[in-house]
């Protein structure tokens, strides 16, 4: 497994901190009533999309778990605004379930 250059970790480190900041809203009030559920996944969904996309356009290494839960969120976004009585589960909280998972992912395998 090579090393990673301090500037491909730093972006790294960035993109774990955006996806915190999603969440940062839910602690301030009643949020929940105002902001639409499906903003949570689509916004997990573009950080990681831009961020993938940023790394891998600087031929730095992208795990295919980054696609794959992006692509999921997607879908978790797409089917809570067409169809949100049939969503079996909360959006936000599998929005993050996917932030932590990927925050873990990176932190455990150094590669995300």
């Amino acid at each position: 497994m090579s090393r990673k250059t301090g500037k491909e970790a730093r972006a790294e480190r960035i993109t774990w901190f955006a996806l915190i900041l999603i969440f940062i809203p839910l602690n301030f009030g009643d949020w929940l009533s105002t902001i639409p559920a499906y903003l949570f996944p689509f916004a997990v969904a573009v950080v990681l999309l831009f961020s993938g996309i940023y790394q891998w356009r600087k031929d730095w290494r992208v795990s295919p778990i980054v696609w794959i839960v992006a692509a999921l969120m997607l879908v978790v976004g797409g089917v809570e605004i067409y169809y949100p009585a049939f969503m079996p589960f909360d959006p936000v909280l599998a929005a993050l379930i996917a932030a932590v998972g990927i925050i873990l992912f990176g932190v455990l395998s150094n590669e995300s």
